[in-house]
């Protein structure tokens, strides 16, 4: 996880969407940075998260980094404390994640309780206090708990009290990662009788487990995210004839809850797809491994099944019954 801590100036600050109305900090918040003294009107802090889901053939859905579930900061993540004062926060909207944040103060004991912001959110934690703007002395921060995203996240510490930011956009980030197997319809497991869980979209997952134990790493979803794509590559070359999958979602938000919130595992919602033919370029034995690819724009990335599972079948019967099963990689997209 790589860090970078700087003082902004008011042309700088401008430069990212953010008017601080003064070429200097207020006199009540001069906080400390690791250079000493600081006195600029706009303080940055940016941080590049590692994936907390990943690919492996053994985990599959359960690839997922540790995290304590009695941390809304992921510890992992979780900053050493900022010593920059400020009225408020921005995340900038190019950045890839949501981020967990803490404020201190010296008015007050302990921090403050933690806030989630998404790309392009701007939080001023104290408002008012006796008519004036609150500020703090302080900051910790990371990935919020649950997040199975990463990436870069720009924070911008607003050092002046009518300071505004100008900025539009909701990025489209990854949210998800991870490795499933094709099953060929003989081995496909019942879902109604002995389900996992694969395909959610609202963070804490409810139904997360992680490692060979498979520990629950679950709590109560507070961030929910709008899918827009999924992207495949099948981990598969040669592939001599055209095949056909069916995408089988059990359990789905969409189609399988019925009025009292309960999951029908029992109807299913399929969508079908076809991997083309592939193979290696003849003369390139230094680019081992050329799997083919595909970016799902339709109905695959819009469902998703918090207490239940996407499964994929193989139709046609060339990609299972191998001594190996074959594996897709999964990365889904989306906005906050």
């Amino acid at each position: 996880m790589t860090a970078l801590n700087r003082p902004l100036s008011q042309f700088e600050a401008a430069a990212l969407g953010v008017n601080t109305k003064a070429n200097k900090a207020s006199p009540g918040v001069r906080g400390r940075s690791v250079g000493g003294e600081i006195d600029a009107p706009a303080f940055e802090s940016a941080r590049t998260f590692l994936f907390q889901s990943y690919f492996d053939t053994t985990l599959l859905q359960k690839a997922i980094l540790a995290q304590a579930s009695n941390e809304p900061i992921v510890q992992s993540t979780l900053s050493n404390a900022q010593q920059v004062s400020g009225y408020g926060v921005a995340l900038h909207p190019s950045s890839e994640c949501p981020v967990a944040i803490q404020f201190f103060s010296g008015s007050q004991q302990g921090g403050s309780q933690v806030y989630r912001l998404k790309p392009g959110q701007v939080i001023r934690p104290f408002g008012q206090m006796n008519g004036q703007p609150g500020s703090f002395s302080g900051f910790q921060w990371g990935l919020p708990f649950g997040w199975l995203g990463g990436g870069s996240a720009t924070l911008i510490v607003l050092r002046t009290p009518d300071a505004e930011v100008f900025w539009t956009g909701n990025p489209e980030i990854i949210f998800h990662r991870q490795r499933m197997r094709i099953y060929a319809p003989a081995a496909l497991p019942n879902l109604a009788t002995t389900p996992f869980y694969n395909w959610p979209k609202r963070f804490p997952w409810a139904q997360a487990q992680f490692g060979t134990n498979s520990l629950r790493q679950s709590g109560q979803p507070g961030l929910a995210v709008t899918p827009t794509r999924t992207a495949m590559r099948l981990n598969l070359i040669p592939l001599a004839a055209t095949n056909d999958v069916r995408l089988m979602f059990c359990g789905s938000n969409d189609f399988a809850e019925d009025a009292n919130g309960a999951v029908v595992l029992t109807d299913l919602a399929c969508v079908d797809m076809t991997w083309g033919t592939n193979a290696m370029i003849v003369g390139s034995v230094n680019l081992v491994n050329q799997f083919p690819t595909q970016m799902l724009t339709g109905q695959v990335e819009r469902f998703a099944a918090d207490n239940g599972a996407m499964v994929m079948l193989d139709v046609t019967g060339g990609l299972s019954g191998g001594a190996e099963p074959v594996t897709v990689d999964v990365v889904r997209y989306g906005h906050l």
